[in-house]
């Protein structure tokens, strides 16, 4: 029974299958009552990175999302997009030439703001915030005559070598984005640690706990300003929460509804 009954609620989620006329239709018209129901618009839960879709009906990734997307809508952002629109097309094509994907084109804005001149605490420099021994590893002069962690392509070009080393190391570009703020050395420590190899799901600092999601955000700010703006707003939490609880009852609702018509 308890086999029967793990197809059912695979063959229910998917909604690949039906037993007769009536049913198709009822499962055709789910997520059209759940929606028509909260007066929720779906389409905010396909947010991506890199290829890969945000778990989003998760409670706490929904919330981090959130909070990313609040700390970015603000006036200073705003006045920053023209200049990080300028500067994305710089450090696209030259991403790609190492096939790194054009979503890191707005990782220099999370790292520096887009600063040339930023440095952190840590002695960390430049547009990428690179170290200085791993820009002169990457092949970048680093002097008190030369900094070329200052130079948009030349530290682009770097940037990009160490990322797609990183990707060989980890095989996911979330990882990698978490990897290059916090060090691919912790990063593996937290996997082996926790068994995950899943960014969402790992227990991080909370520096690198917010940084994909900051990353996500600004590259939507400026490619999806009004979905963006949704997310900004209280309620879209609630409306997912009670999103989810809908569709799970309803798929639960015709498991059990579909076992009554086995027995």
């Amino acid at each position: 029974m308890i086999r029967i009954l793990l197809v059912v609620v695979s063959i229910l989620s998917l909604g690949v299958f039906s037993f007769n006329r009536t049913e198709t239709k009822v499962k055709a018209n789910v997520a059209a009552d759940v929606i028509e129901d909260i007066n929720f618009d779906t389409s905010i839960l396909h947010i991506q990175f890199c290829g890969d879709t945000l778990p989003l009906e998760q409670a706490h990734v929904a919330k981090r999302y959130q909070q990313a997307i609040q700390f970015y809508d603000n006036p200073s952002f705003n006045r920053s997009k023209s200049r990080i629109k300028k500067n994305a097309k710089i450090v696209e094509p030259i991403l790609k030439r190492y096939g790194i994907p054009a979503d890191f084109k707005f990782m220099p804005y999370v790292e520096s703001s887009m600063n040339s001149n930023a440095v952190s605490p840590r002695g960390a420099a430049g547009y990428w915030q690179l170290m200085p021994a791993t820009a002169q590893g990457l092949g970048l002069t680093v002097s008190d005559s030369l900094d070329e962690r200052k130079d948009l392509i030349k530290s682009t070009h770097a940037a990009a070598k160490y990322l797609k080393w990183l990707y060989r190391e980890l095989g996911d570009w979330a990882l990698v984005a978490a990897a290059y703020n916090a060090g691919p050395n912790r990063i593996i420590r937290h996997m082996d640690i926790q068994n995950k190899d899943n960014y969402y799901a790992l227990r991080l600092n909370s520096e690198t706990t917010r940084y994909v999601y900051r990353l996500v955000a600004v590259k939507e700010w400026i490619n999806r300003p009004a979905r963006s703006s949704q997310w900004s707003k209280g309620e879209t939490i609630t409306q997912i929460a009670r999103f989810v609880k809908l569709k799970k009852d309803l798929v639960n609702e015709r498991s059990l509804a579909m076992l009554d018509t086995l027995n």
